[in-house]
């Protein structure tokens, strides 16, 4: 299909200066909005910059930051010496997965787009959505608790005291404060350990969909996909591929985005083949304590079987994600290069903010803990319930524990969806940020950690969304 100029002028732009932002930032939007509207096909060539800057009397560098955001997000790929040219709609294996920038773009389309003056609001992290529900503490710090360099390559000893309490007394898994190692968050976690365990022989398994961070942290090669369902990864699947040690990725306590717990059968699988050496493997433990269904202690990580597991996590899923600590519980043969990896990235959180969470887990005693299970609790069956009545055509999975539910429409246009989603004020995760073998770009990913009236909200908006693009896509377009 090849298109005039005047075609982009007057038709898959009109209306471009009427919305908000900076000029690079309407065109992008103006031209993603004709893709999601099926104006402009698979592999079209776009207009040069400099032709399309003219018509649209904008200079051509504005033009080309424009391109840029679109590239960047996936829309549209530069072929050098022939053009910038329209993607194929991300309905296979091939799809690029979501990115950082996508996202951005996203966020960005519901600020400035169609959803005018509407607070937006966020279901695409798995995070709290405030400090409402922090445990009473004492955030001042005194000069007196920042003394020396302020330099401490594993982690403020009083942080990891805090957590290897924590671990010991609330998650079932007994550590020593010199056996962990604080991080700016899990990913930054799971980019260590990956890094410690780079191998060019060596293979990365995980479930699918994953952690939406996973992708970006694994360098070289995808991971290897194996199932997941109402039980967790699928331990036999892994056996199966398990070729020269690989690495095998679990979150055992709430899988996320499923919410599926680790059955005890699967644990006992996956730590015989660790045994056998097999595997080596590495536990995500962020969610853990957050258990749906359980009331008390929560269930033995595997790493308090076998020291040989490498456990790691962060306090963004019970506290707050704007500390950005992590932590990771290395076996002794690992924590010398673990150490050293950490230092050269220089990105481990910075003293007030270890302070603080220091403070934070001393003060989450048990009674908290179990009334922060109970909200989540509560407002996960709200939008389950949401979701039948006003959603019928969309299949929920009831996570067992963590903050979000997966979704799945009857579709396999999560993305576009997404982005439609955006304009009526709602974000969301769409499966291609949790895939990496093409399967499940049928599903998004909802955090039900909002406010019960905010939940309310986003299930209406998802309604409006939903209805507009069922009738485009009735009418093919």
């Amino acid at each position: 299909m090849d298109h005039d100029l005047g075609w982009w002028v007057r038709i898959a732009l009109d209306g471009w200066r009427r919305r908000s932002g900076p000029h690079y930032r309407r065109i992008a939007e103006g031209i993603a909005d004709a893709m999601e509207r099926r104006l402009v096909a698979a592999e079209e060539r776009l207009p040069a910059e400099r032709t399309l800057a003219d018509a649209l009397g904008v200079s051509r560098g504005t033009l080309v930051r424009a391109y840029g955001e679109l590239a960047d997000a996936g829309w549209v790929e530069r072929r050098q010496g022939a053009g910038t040219f329209v993607r194929p709609r991300p309905l296979s294996a091939h799809a690029p997965v979501e990115s950082a920038a996508s996202a951005l773009l996203r966020r960005r389309l519901a600020q400035d787009g169609s959803a005018g003056s509407k607070e937006i609001i966020d279901l695409s992290l798995s995070v709290p959505a405030g400090v409402d529900h922090l445990p009473p503490f004492d955030g001042g710090i005194p000069p007196r608790e920042l003394r020396g360099h302020g330099l401490h390559p594993a982690g403020l000893p009083a942080l990891r005291a805090a957590l290897a309490t924590h671990l010991t007394a609330r998650l079932r898994l007994p550590t020593t404060p010199d056996q962990l190692i604080v991080t700016s968050g899990a990913r930054h976690a799971l980019s260590l350990v990956l890094a410690a365990l780079d191998s060019p022989a060596r293979s990365v398994i995980t479930g699918c969909p994953t952690h939406p961070g996973l992708a970006s942290a694994v360098r070289g090669e995808r991971p290897i996909a194996v199932p997941v369902d109402a039980f967790g990864i699928d331990a036999q699947a892994v056996r199966r591929l398990a070729v020269r040690t690989p690495v095998v990725y679990v979150d055992s306590a709430a899988h996320d985005p499923t919410g599926a717990v680790l059955s005890a059968s699967r644990r006992d699988s996956l730590l015989a083949l660790v045994r056998r050496g097999g595997a080596l493997l590495v536990e995500d433990l962020a969610q853990a304590g957050l258990d749906l269904e359980r009331e008390g202690q929560p269930v033995i990580p595997l790493a308090a079987r076998d020291d040989s597991v490498i456990a790691l996590g962060s306090l963004s899923k019970m506290f707050w994600a704007g500390l950005r600590v992590g932590w990771i519980r290395a076996p002794e043969w690992l924590r010398d290069v673990l150490l050293l990896l950490a230092s050269a990235s220089d990105l481990a959180p910075g003293v007030p903010a270890q302070l603080i969470a220091a403070r934070l887990l001393g003060a989450a005693g048990a009674t908290w803990q179990d009334e922060l299970r109970r909200s989540l609790r509560d407002r996960r069956d709200l939008l389950l319930g949401l979701l039948r009545r006003q959603l019928p055509a969309w299949r929920p999975e009831v996570p067992r524990a963590g903050l979000s539910a997966w979704v799945s429409l009857p579709v396999t246009e999560s993305e576009t969806f997404a982005h439609l989603a955006a304009r009526y004020g709602v974000i969301v995760a769409p499966g291609a940020a949790a895939c990496v073998d093409g399967r499940h770009h049928h599903g998004v990913r909802l955090s039900f950690a909002e406010s019960p009236r905010t939940l309310e909200s986003a299930v209406d908006r998802l309604v409006a969304a939903w209805e507009e693009h069922s009738r485009r896509l009735a009418v093919g377009r």
